[in-house]
């Protein structure tokens, strides 16, 4: 498999910002809701400050890993498009690998 440049620049860019523990929780809650719409609000149960939840939120849809829609004051949040079945198909394979 060969990847371009612009494709490792991305996907380390991924790796980067699902290295910290927060962003990949995030990440995880978000996938607990099979792609149904939830509100910063529901997600603050990280252990960190709303605000430092929505920092974590824009870099997560920054990259393209989860989209963000504004309702009046709410701005609720879900996987991207792929990113659901990607992450359950990685999660699948670290199961069936023994470290």
């Amino acid at each position: 498999m060969e990847l371009s440049t612009a494709d490792m620049a991305w996907w380390s860019n991924v790796f980067k910002t699902l290295g910290d523990p927060v962003r990949l929780q995030l990440l995880m809650q978000l996938a607990e809701h099979s792609g149904a719409e939830v509100a910063v609000h529901e997600l603050a149960d990280v252990g960190v400050s709303l605000a430092t939840v929505s920092h974590h939120l824009k870099r997560l849809r920054c990259i393209g890993l989860i989209e963000g829609r504004r309702d009046g004051r709410l701005i609720y949040y879900r996987l991207g498009v792929g990113v659901r079945s990607a992450l359950m198909q990685i999660l699948h394979q670290r199961s069936q690998v023994d470290v």
